[in-house]
């Protein structure tokens, strides 16, 4: 199986640290399993470790348990719920993240506004004769 630095690496070898999880499977439980077995005479390996990949809440219900009653040996290589929790965080920065952009939004806005209600308040202020006008009639001279 290929591990994280690249190399195929036979399923005896893999561990947590270098196994890579296929993408769309990050929510199972990876593990090798393997009922161990020598053959008495020579101590050559007989048996062969398996991945397999199961559910997470059958594997942590009562897959697990059962696998060890039954006398395979169980190393797991991915766990989802520490997968979970990283999803989790991302998606809590995120959030986080859009909130304070659309808060910084608001804020220039908001700003913006206050900015040009002054300008014109200003303008009012400096230029009091535009006030007591009204636009379109002349001003009528009496003598």
């Amino acid at each position: 199986m290929l591990t994280k630095d690249g190399r195929d690496t036979p399923i005896e070898k893999l561990t947590a640290e270098n196994y890579i999880v296929p993408k769309g499977e990050e929510k199972d439980y990876h593990v090798i399993i393997e009922v161990v077995q020598f053959d008495p005479k020579t101590g050559k390996r007989l048996s062969k470790p398996r991945v397999q990949k199961f559910g997470r809440k059958t594997f942590e219900s009562h897959v697990q348990a059962s696998l060890r009653k039954q006398g395979y040996e169980v190393t797991i290589l991915h766990d989802p719920n520490g997968w979970l929790k990283e999803q989790q965080a991302k998606a809590a920065e995120s959030k986080a993240a859009k909130e304070k952009a659309a808060k910084e939004k608001l804020d220039a806005a908001v700003a913006a506004a206050v900015a040009k209600a002054l300008a014109e308040q200003q303008a009012k202020e400096a230029d009091p004769a535009k006030e007591g006008k009204k636009p379109g009639r002349p001003a009528k001279d009496k003598e």
